[in-house]
């Protein structure tokens, strides 16, 4: 079967290089894995940022929009009382 050290050698590359090609296989299946694992965490954080957005980033854009629409009667309502109301008393 082996008639010289040159097929000894040969062999043993054959060998070595079919348990590379085995764990090379084994990685990839593994980085498969792991990266369709990453992709449902990631779908998951999508849907969480989706419900902050919907109930507390709007809600906030619109009580801005109301404070530019209302604030200038609250300033207005300011003037004519003479800037007196509740607040810090000065020393």
């Amino acid at each position: 079967m082996f008639e010289t050290s040159g097929d000894i050698m040969r062999m043993s590359f054959g060998i070595g290089f079919g348990v590379l090609v085995v764990f090379a296989s084994m990685a990839l299946l593994y980085l498969v894995f792991i990266l369709r694992d990453i992709a449902k965490i990631l779908d998951d954080v999508k849907d969480v940022t989706e419900r902050v957005r919907v109930s507390v980033v709007s809600p906030l854009k619109v009580v801005g929009t109301v404070m530019e629409k209302v604030g200038p009667y609250i300033e207005q309502a300011i003037k004519a009382t003479g800037g007196k109301g509740k607040g810090k008393k000065k020393k």
